[in-house]
Parts: C-alpha cells; structure tokens; sequence
C-alpha cells in the first residue's frame, strides 16, 4: 500500500493495514563470513582456545625474556621499578603511588599494558575491538596475552575473558588509552549489558608526559616514532596501521588466519615499545639531569618537577639547560625564564633580578633558526627586572609583577 492509499484509508477511518511484527534471526557470526576452523586458526596464530560464560574465546601468548634485546633496550630494563615517579609524570596518581608499598607490604603493583586493535578509528556503537594485546612482567619476562575476536558472535565471549584478565590489576598504561583504547572496551562492555572492568583501575596514559617531554622533536610524538628515537627500534615487514582493519575482515571473509599474523605482531611490538618508554620516562625522572640528552629534554623534565611540586629539581633541570652550549636560544631563555619566576615566588628577589638580566643580554643567532620567543621574554624581563631590585631593595615588600 503506497502512501496516498494509507492517507484515504485514515480519512476515511478505515481499518489499518496489517502491522508487520519484528522478527530476529539469530546471527552465528558467519552471515557474511566463511564457516571457521578454530582449531586451524590457533594452530596457525600459535594460540589456544579458553572457555567463557559466553562460550570460546582464542587466545595468544608470548614471552620475551628479560635478556632479549628491544632495540636498544633489554626487556628486564622496561620493568617499572618505582611506581612512584610516575606521580611526577601524572600527578593525578600521586594518591595510589604515596602509600603503595606501606599498603601492600611491599608488594609491587600488577601493571597491565593494554592496546587495542579495532575496525576502525572513528569510534560509535559500531567498531569493535577485535584483538585486545595485554602485556605485564612476569619474573623479569614481558608475558604478552592477546585476545583475538574469531567472529562478531564472539564478542561476549573476548570481552567476558579481558574482564577475567583485568580483575586483579592493580595499574594499567596505555598510550592514548584515556581517549580512545579504555573508551572502546567501555562501550562494548555497555553495548553487551556487562559491568566495565576497568572503571575503578588507576589509569596511566604515556601519551599526555610523551606529549610534554618529547614535543620538541620535529618527528612528533607517535610510539614508533619514540621507540626508533629512545631505543632505535626498526620494524622489518611491519603492516601500517591503516591497513589493519582490512586484514581483520579479510580474515573474517575467507577464514583464512595468515593475514593476521603480522596484526599480532604489530601489537606485540606496540606492547613492548609501551613498556618501554614508559620505564625510560620513570627512569628519566628518577635519576634527573644526568639521564637528559639535550637541553630541551632537560627544560621539559623540569616543568614536569615543578608541575608535580619538586621546586629544587626544577631549578636544576632549568640550569641543565641554560648551562648547555648547544641549546637553542629559545630553550635557554625560556629556561631563563622558568628559574627567575621560581626564585621570584621563593621571594630571592636579588637572585631574580640577576636571571632577568640574563635574558635581557640575549640576543638573536646570527645564524640559523631566529628565536620567535625572545622578544617577548625580553618584554616581560623589563618590568621585572625593574620589579624585583625594588623588591630586593625593599624590606617587606610583596611579591608582585
């Protein structure tokens, strides 16, 4: 019946048509897909298969021992030994790291790093994870676990054995994880009327200290970028990310594992490279000046300090840097900068006033990369040079610019 004839059916108080019920038809996953051979694909991904409450889930282990070499870096290196800096690089965890070890007698948190591999990258109700890579230290070994989606019908079935996996975790990491990786598993976990696991879990997202230790390199902030950068990681035959979605439903089409191979180690890598930048950035912190490669990392190392409250170490990383020959006039003077406000605060107006003086000496490169950030430290410089001889000069005085 076309639109018109409903119309005059309803003018005419006719009776109405025939209301179709809603029907379902249960969906085994394989609607568009080829029949599966699970034990094939465990086979050939080296992976076993494990029961749920919602049926099979296939998984696949790892491990990589404490003496394997990740480019630059050993394996048993990219272990947290101190969880507390990362209260420095988060400050957001400082109430989970104070107390840790008086609370648990010692015991040191169970870190899961997590990364996903979805359908796609634009989120909504609609993408899937369907590989889930978890990695944690195990006697000084890095035990990577991934849980591999074999078919949508599967999904309860993942999700109900990451939920298992994540049930005793004490910390978990990931790299852009608060915005994207956690959100997922959420989503899905809702999607299916299951409790999200990972709500009440202290959560360290490296992405946002990368951000801020490491934006001064001109080839970003990306995991393969910093892992080739930090430790001279190469991957050989690794499959872009964009590619990764199409893998999956190729996989899902023909049945066929193998184009999923290089997935997993796509995200095995991604795992390790995670730890490891991770336990470089708390090493970074722990051991200060020392450990910094430039002036810039040393300038970003001591804005994280005096974000997190460690005045002292501030200063000393702001000098680090003024103190290097090689530093570009940018980081110097805003170095400059950073150590003439802290004083100023710290009422050392004398002190102050000599930093002051310091910036307004600087002057432009002849050569190379003009400083964009000179002339206007150089503005506030005047006034506050003027400012803190008055102050010094001055008994009692407050501190104001």
């Amino acid at each position: 019946m076309d639109l018109s004839s409903r119309l005059r059916a309803i003018v005419k108080g006719g009776p109405p048509a025939p209301t179709r019920e809603l029907t379902y038809e249960p969906d085994d996953g394989y609607r568009n897909a080829a029949a599966l051979d699970l034990d094939r694909v465990a086979s050939t991904l080296g992976g076993r298969r494990i029961d749920t409450r919602f049926g099979e889930c296939l998984v696949v282990d790892r491990r990589y021992e404490s003496d394997r070499w990740h480019g630059g870096i050993r394996i048993g290196d990219c272990e947290l030994a101190d969880v507390a800096a990362l209260a420095v690089l988060d400050p957001a965890l400082a109430p989970m790291t104070s107390d840790w070890a008086a609370a648990h007698g010692g015991r040191a948190p169970r870190t899961i790093f997590i990364d996903l591999e979805t359908t796609g990258l634009s989120g909504g109700a609609g993408m899937v994870a369907f590989l889930v890579g978890c990695g944690y230290f195990d006697l000084g070994a890095f035990q990577v676990r991934q849980f591999l989606l074999t078919s949508h019908s599967k999904e309860r079935a993942l999700l109900a054995a990451c939920a298992d996996f994540f049930a005793d975790a004490d910390l978990i990491v990931t790299y852009n994880g608060k915005t994207f990786d956690v959100p997922v598993m959420e989503t899905r976990w809702l999607f299916h009327r299951m409790e999200p696991s990972l709500e009440e879990v202290p959560h360290f997202d490296m992405l946002h200290p990368a951000r801020r230790l490491w934006r001064h390199d001109e080839n970003g902030c990306r995991l393969s970028t910093l892992e080739r950068a930090l430790f001279d990681v190469r991957r050989i035959g690794d499959v872009p990310g964009l590619e990764i979605p199409s893998r999956f439903f190729r996989f899902v089409r023909s049945g066929d594992p193998c184009p999923l191979e290089a997935v997993l180690e796509h995200n095995r890598i991604d795992l390790v490279s995670l730890a490891a930048v991770t336990a470089h950035a708390a090493q970074l912190v722990r051991e200060g000046t020392p450990r910094c490669r430039d002036a810039a990392e040393a300038l970003a190392l001591g804005k994280m300090y005096e974000r997190a409250g460690y005045a002292d170490r501030a200063v000393g990383c702001f000098a680090h840097a003024v103190a290097d020959a090689t530093a570009h006039i940018d980081v110097k003077a805003e170095a400059l900068y950073l150590t003439a406000r802290r004083l100023r605060r710290d009422r050392r107006f004398a002190e102050a006033a000599a930093v002051w003086r310091t910036i307004l000496d600087l002057r432009q490169p002849r050569f190379g990369k003009r400083s964009e950030l000179l002339g206007p430290l150089r503005q506030v410089a005047v006034e506050a040079f003027i400012t803190s001889i008055a102050s010094a000069t001055t008994p009692g005085r407050g501190n104001s610019l």
